[in-house]
């Protein structure tokens, strides 16, 4: 997604001013899908089933890779009408991700806000892992308000990844308006935005993307509604289904859906 604007308030996502970018240099803008995981993987390499995968780093950070490979790829329009839009992609296992699945982003306008449908299906012959999310960019300066009900918060490790401890309950919901800053909560409902020209922003989600990732600038907050922990593919097997992690079996999927209302 590049842009998001409201008839009365103008851009809801900072908008994408480049008619084309390097992939791997996503700006600071619009919105895109994480499949099939999300933030920092440490060594660009993770163990499922007893076998260690590696995939390419990312060439900004060193050794590790993040935020997997989908929003790199081409999407193709499944359906499309005035108020709603389908795009799919048939990902083949290749040396970014060794399982194969299909993906889907259903985005329906409504008069109030947008909602959007995530899915990911395992089209692999084993059992394999699944994440998913949303990374949109929202224009909102330091000024602004912005606060999560999320009753949890992970502890970090110096490059803002939860540290594989138990997360610890929480004593404030306002998210602080200072720059740079990345947090990941759990057990959370819904977030919030409010900026000084009036317009109240909330951000919600089901169930299935019981994981919320913050990153805050001076320019935007991303407000990212994910399946699982960052960090969790790291994480020992025996313990990453604590941390959301779900493993689909061939032909399984995993849904969740995003709520944002003006």
């Amino acid at each position: 997604m590049t842009h998001l604007t409201h008839a009365a308030f103008g851009d809801i996502l900072v908008p994408t001013t480049a008619g084309a970018f390097e992939p791997w240099n996503w700006p600071k803008a619009g919105a895109y899908p994480l499949f099939p995981y999300h933030n920092r993987l440490y060594g660009a390499s993770f163990v499922h089933a007893g076998i260690e995968h590696t995939v390419p780093p990312h060439p900004a950070l060193g050794t590790d890779a993040i935020h997997g490979p989908a929003h790199r790829r081409p999407w193709r329009i499944a359906s499309m009408t005035e108020t709603h839009v389908v795009l799919s992609l048939a990902y083949e296992a290749d040396a970014e991700w060794p399982f194969a699945f299909q993906a889907q982003q259903s985005f329906a306008l409504d008069p109030d806000g947008l909602s959007i449908r995530l899915t990911m299906t395992n089209r692999s012959d084993v059992a394999a892992p699944a994440a998913i999310g949303w990374h949109p960019y929202f224009a909102a300066d330091l000024a602004c308000e912005a606060s999560t009900d999320a009753q949890l918060a992970y502890p970090l490790d110096g490059s803002d990844v939860p540290t594989g401890e138990p997360p610890v309950q929480r004593d404030t919901s306002i998210l602080p308006a200072a720059s740079g800053y990345t947090k990941h909560f759990t057990r959370w409902s819904k977030a919030k935005i409010v900026r000084g020209d009036g317009l109240s922003l909330v951000l919600e989600a089901d169930p299935a993307l019981g994981h919320l990732a913050v990153h805050r600038t001076e320019k935007y907050v991303c407000l990212e509604p994910v399946s699982m922990a960052a960090g969790t593919l790291n994480a020992p097997e025996q313990q990453q289904g604590h941390f959301g992690l779900t493993v689909l079996a061939s032909g399984e999927s995993l849904i969740g859906v995003v709520r944002l209302s003006v």
